[in-house]
């Protein structure tokens, strides 16, 4: 397994020892830190999962807590949270309990609390909790080459019509299109104008993907009021950083 676990309390205590041993012996490396800022700001890009295991002190640190909200909106983390009654309500006036992973009340089952995390770091499970991107374009190399770019990060359908498109969406469910507008038997906008017709379809956010720069084809393409466009031309690194910044700006948008 190896994945590599944060914990994060206030003070070193009997159960976070026991807590950290059956981490360890479940084959979880765990780096146990205070909680603040700096030391989960430290290693936070290290951690596949974080547990922050409360107390009356954690409740004072609001900065702490809204850094956790926004490493969890911005960067998705998993985060359990372990505490009383008491204190899991407190702390989800900063960081709400969808956003979490899981919330366990205390006293702690420790059996139960390990086979929890087992569940959540399968890769399977792993695998699910990535978004989904449905690819559409006729053209098959540039379909291989955004799944290749993207699978790491994202799971992936494609489609090469408009047609093919629907039928994927009626069995499957996606979190953005990606669009090309330059198809040749049924175009972008008509393929648009489809999904925004359909009842399973209408509410996912599209981009297109255009080979014209020039101001008029961009009108085109925005008058259509899409999620976003991307040229053909981008780099992976600025796709997959147009990509980051949508989904983050999605999750404010839930939040509000």
């Amino acid at each position: 397994m190896g994945y590599s676990v944060m914990l994060i309390r206030s003070e070193r205590t009997f159960m976070i020892n026991a807590l950290k041993i059956n981490l360890e012996q479940a084959d979880y490396r765990v780096q146990e830190v205070d909680f603040n800022v700096k030391e989960i700001g430290a290693i936070k890009d290290m951690a596949d999962l974080m547990i922050l295991y409360a107390d009356d002190d954690i409740r004072k640190e609001h900065g702490a807590l809204v850094y956790l909200k926004d490493l969890c909106l911005e960067e998705d983390k998993l985060l359990i949270l372990i505490g009383s009654k008491q204190e899991i309500e407190d702390i989800s006036a900063y960081i709400p309990p969808h956003l979490l992973a899981d919330v366990v009340e205390r006293p702690l089952d420790m059996n139960f609390f390990i086979d929890k995390i087992n569940t959540l770091m399968d890769e399977e499970q792993i695998e699910q909790r990535k978004k989904c991107i449905l690819l559409v374009d006729d053209d098959v190399s540039c379909l291989q080459l955004l799944r290749e770019w993207l699978r790491e990060d994202y799971r992936i359908g494609m489609a090469r019509s408009g047609m093919q498109a629907i039928t994927w969406l009626a069995r499957n469910n996606v979190d953005l299109i990606l669009l090309d507008y330059e198809m040749p038997v049924t175009s972008g906008d008509q393929v648009f104008k489809m999904l925004k017709s359909e009842q399973y379809s209408k509410n996912i956010p599209v981009m297109f993907l255009t080979g014209k720069s020039d101001k008029d084809s961009i009108m085109k393409v925005m008058a259509l009021k899409p999620a976003g466009y991307m040229l053909k031309t981008i780099s992976r690194k600025n796709l997959l950083a147009t990509l980051d910044k949508f989904f983050v700006e999605q999750k404010y948008k839930s939040e509000k």
